[in-house]
């Protein structure tokens, strides 16, 4: 690589250049998203930490670089941990981009981030919910009975549907891709005389469905707030947001869940 001047000893290449370049428009972009948040302080001290310990390893102050690249590990680890539901928001404001959604495809596109937020969120508020999720496109009895919806996965938009005082919140909305199909879908109950006869009218439908598709079906309860799964005649509950994760990220990908 050519050399385009000398600072001192140093010599700065053209490669140099095009990596602080970039250096720059990300730390930039990074501070643009958290400026708004709470999280403001501790990136701008983040990125003063990195500034030093760049300085430092280049004055070959061995000792403070050390200091400083402990505490950048520590700092990053914390700021990953306290502000997971910020940093969550940011990768769901890059995948949902236009351009992004250009270059990868439907099939491709994540949207199981956005929909597990949405359940937590319907669990910290306590609002009974009951979400279907398919692979493939079906269920159209079901469909047609309820209310067409045909929008875009949002937290926004599923708070809004089982919000107790809407009149869509009873029944089920289907979700196929990154679409919300319909709402206010009635399911099948299950006639299972072995299920606990202490379960809701969401979760007898939640089991009667998965007993006659392959739909993966998400209940939060109204009355506990705990996240159920239910997935050819299983039903799982007491789930926390890794398990529902891990389970629904299966589902898409279809291994067993």
């Amino acid at each position: 690589m050519i050399d385009l001047f000398n600072i001192g000893y140093i010599k700065v290449t053209l490669l140099d250049i095009i990596d602080i370049s970039l250096v720059t428009i990300l730390i930039y972009g990074i501070y643009i998203l958290f400026r708004d948040s709470r999280a403001k302080q501790m990136v701008i001290g983040l990125v003063i930490l990195i500034f030093l310990g760049t300085f430092a390893q280049v004055l070959n102050l061995q000792a403070l670089s050390w200091i400083l690249g402990s505490l950048q590990a520590a700092w990053l680890i914390f700021f990953v941990i306290v502000f997971q539901p910020e940093l969550r928001r940011i990768l769901l404001l890059v995948g949902q981009n236009p351009l992004v959604r250009k270059i990868f495809s439907p099939e491709t596109y994540d949207f199981t981030e956005e929909l597990i937020y949405s359940v937590m969120e319907l669990q910290r508020r306590r609002i009974g919910a009951l979400l279907v999720v398919l692979r493939d496109q079906g269920l159209q009895s079901i469909v047609e009975k309820g209310i067409v919806i045909n929008g875009s996965i949002s937290t926004q938009l599923i708070l809004s549907i089982f919000n107790p005082d809407s009149p869509l919140h009873d029944g089920a909305a289907i979700i196929y891709q990154d679409q919300i199909v319909a709402a206010k879908c009635i399911l099948p109950l299950s006639e299972n005389t072995d299920v606990d006869p202490t379960i809701g009218t969401r979760h007898l439908a939640a089991l009667g469905l998965s007993e006659e598709s392959e739909a993966f079906i998400i209940v939060v309860s109204e009355e506990t707030g705990k996240i159920s799964t239910a997935f050819r005649g299983i039903l799982k509950r007491g789930l926390d947001e890794p398990a529902l994760r891990t389970s629904l990220i299966k589902y898409m990908s279809g291994r067993n869940v």
